[in-house]
């Protein structure tokens, strides 16, 4: 249903969800507020995310007056895990990408 890839420092071809994910891993646990302003979402359109992954076992929440509080499972960590490893495959395919341009003057 996400169809809109996000740029930025920590991932560079991640749907939203898969950002969350990879935040999370390198970040730990977060409230929604701080989730969202680090992808660059609204904090509703973070919780309703939120709520997704964690039906799908990919993130335990936990209320803590008066906050949100959100770490990875264990099967969360392994998905994360690959989604970096696949984001960092790619920009640095990317880079080489265009440093043989910029070596070919392409």
């Amino acid at each position: 249903m996400l169809i809109k890839i996000f740029t930025c420092s920590i991932t560079h071809v991640l749907y939203v969800k898969q950002k969350i994910l990879v935040t999370l891993l390198e970040k730990g646990a977060l409230q929604n507020s701080e989730i969202a302003k680090r992808v660059g979402i609204t904090e509703q359109w973070c919780s309703e995310i939120i709520n997704t992954l964690y039906t799908d076992d990919l993130i335990d929440s936990e209320f803590v007056i008066p906050r949100r509080i959100n770490k990875l499972t264990d099967r969360g960590i392994v998905v994360a895990k690959h989604l970096k490893e696949i984001d960092e495959n790619i920009l640095n395919l990317k880079t080489m990408i265009k440093m043989s341009s910029l070596n070919h003057g392409i």
